[in-house]
């Protein structure tokens, strides 16, 4: 198993498949900017190199996500699948989820995704996050600690919701949408690449 993101949510990932069960050996990190850090993550070596990388796919194909960020979330998954990589979506413990072990998002340890919800692709709930029924999230949107989104929410594709915030049922926010940690979201935003912030929350 590879995990494509060597920074600090990468950490929290490697500690989540550990409690799994995987095997320690069996699990590697790839991280093109990890000069910039060291080249050894938890006395881990990572690699850098793309050839390397192709090498380990072929022989293991799995891969998860430990980057938060939708852009760099999107890049990697589409970088690792044209090298033959697999998604794997990841399930935290003490979840509540109405999804199986073979989706395609990660559900992050204490969080909760209710019934008929649609989630997409590489989407990560964070930890004690919180996706109510009916609810929709877009490919690659990042749910931060502890966010709220309540019955019958829907949010476009690549956002970004801060920790601790909560958006309202029914309300609707366009892609690229970031949302302020803390901030309340109260009605529709449907305009693209809006920064929103406060109680209720405005764009800047």
């Amino acid at each position: 198993m590879i995990i494509a993101g060597a920074g600090g949510h990468g950490l929290e990932v490697l500690q989540l498949l550990l409690n799994k069960g995987i095997m320690e050996e069996t699990i590697l990190f790839f991280d093109e900017e990890i000069s910039k850090k060291g080249n050894h993550i938890l006395g881990k070596p990572v690699i850098t190199n793309w050839n390397e990388l192709e090498k380990e796919i072929k022989q293991d194909p799995r891969f998860c996500l430990g980057v938060g960020n939708p852009l760099y979330r999107k890049k990697l998954t589409e970088q690792l699948e044209n090298l033959g990589g697999k998604l794997s979506g990841l399930l935290g413990s003490c979840v509540e989820s109405s999804f199986a072990e073979s989706m395609s998002f990660d559900q992050m340890s204490y969080s909760y995704v209710g019934p008929k919800t649609k989630i997409g692709k590489g989407v990560l709930i964070n930890t004690r996050a919180h996706v109510h029924h009916e609810s929709e999230v877009g490919e690659y949107t990042e749910i931060g600690p502890g966010a709220m989104l309540l019955g019958g929410v829907k949010v476009g594709k690549m956002c970004r919701i801060g920790a601790g915030a909560v958006i309202l049922p029914g309300v609707r926010l366009s892609d690229k949408v970031i949302v302020g940690a803390g901030a309340v979201v109260t009605k529709d935003f449907l305009s693209p690449e809006l920064v929103l912030k406060g109680n209720p929350a405005k764009s800047n």
